[in-house]
C-alpha cells in the first residue's frame, strides 16, 4: 500500500500495480485506488511507502516462478467489461458518453454509483492519455476556454476537469441519479430531449461497446456532452 502525493497537493492510497498502456502497449507502474482507479507513476512523483519489509534476493526458480505470478497478475488485472446504463444502450451517441469500462470481477448489476464514477474517470484520464493530434490545452480551450487545465499527467487533467468544470460532471450526475430512481424522471433526464424516454435502436453487445469506447476520441466524447 502506497500514499502518492500529486502536484496538486491531491492525496491518492492505493496499491502498486502494473497494466498495459491502453494508447502504446508497454507496461507501467502506478497507483489502483479502492475504486479501481489506476493512476501511473512518473518521475518526480511523491510517493510514501506505508508498509513494507525487506526481503532476501530469490533463487533463480523463484525468480522464475514470481515472474510467472507477476504476469498473470497484470493480465488479471488487464481484464475488463463495457458497461452502460442498460436504456442507452440502443443508441450509439448515448452509449459512447455514458458508458464505461469496468473491472471484468464486477457483476454488471452491481455497478453502483462509486463504481460508475470511478470507471468514469478513468475514461476521461484514458482519453486524455491516448490523445496524439491535438495539445490538450488546445482541445480544453476549444470546449471550455480552460487551457490552463491541463498541467500534469492524464490523471491529474483529469481531476482538475471533474473539479471545474460541471459539464464533465453531469454524466455522473445524471446516472447517480438514475440508479437511485430509475423512473420516468430521471430515465428522461439521461435521453435526448426529442425520444420522450424511448428509443427504438438495437442494443449492442459487451463487446462491441468495449470497441466503440477504445475508438472514442477525446474530442468526440466533450463533443457529445
Amino acid at each position: 500500500m502506497k500514499t502518492v502525493q500529486t502536484k496538486k497537493d491531491l492525496t491518492l492510497t492505493g496499491t502498486v500495480s502494473s497494466r498495459k498502456c491502453p494508447a502504446c502497449g508497454h507496461h507501467e507502474i502506478g497507483i489502483t485506488t479502492k475504486e479501481g482507479v489506476f493512476y501511473p507513476l512518473r518521475t518526480g512523483t511523491l510517493v510514501q511507502v506505508l508498509n513494507s519489509h525487506p526481503e532476501k534476493a530469490p533463487t533463480s526458480k523463484e525468480a522464475s516462478s514470481t515472474r510467472l505470478d507477476v504476469k498473470q497478475k497484470e493480465e488479471d488485472q488487464t481484464e475488463k467489461r463495457a458497461w452502460a446504463p442498460e436504456p442507452v444502450k440502443c443508441e450509439k451517441s448515448l452509449r459512447l458518453k455514458y458508458g464505461v469500462v469496468i473491472r471484468a470481477d464486477i457483476n454488471p448489476e452491481n455497478v453502483d454509483s462509486s463504481v460508475f464514477q470511478a470507471a468514469y474517470l478513468e475514461k476521461l484520464r484514458h482519453l486524455i492519455e491516448k490523445e496524439s493530434h491535438t495539445p490538450i490545452a488546445v482541445i480544453l480551450d476549444q470546449f471550455f476556454t480552460s487551457p490552463h487545465l491541463a498541467s500534469g499527467d492524464a490523471g491529474e487533467i483529469a481531476l482538475a476537469m471533474w473539479e471545474a468544470l460541471e459539464e464533465i460532471r453531469r454524466p455522473v450526475v445524471l446516472v447517480k441519479a438514475w440508479m437511485e430512481d430509475p423512473g420516468e424522471k430521471n430515465l428522461r433526464e439521461l435521453l435526448p430531449p426529442t425520444s420522450e424516454g424511448k428509443l427504438s435502436g438495437v442494443p449492442v453487445s459487451d463487446a462491441e461497446l468495449e470497441k466503440e469506447l477504445e475508438d472514442l476520441s477525446l474530442t468526440e466524447f466533450l463533443n457529445l456532452l
